[in-house]
């Protein structure tokens, strides 16, 4: 579990034109992050 203050850690997810996005090219830039829980 990542706590406040800590690095978030690595990881790659698809982009909506199917690319994929890394959280360390973000770094530097301002970023929100929301995660939603599925329920379908």
């Amino acid at each position: 579990m990542t706590l406040v203050g800590q690095a978030a850690p690595v990881f790659t997810l698809p982009a909506s034109d199917g690319a994929r996005i890394s959280l360390a090219s973000l770094r530097g830039r301002p970023l929100v992050l929301a995660f939603f829980r599925g329920t379908w």
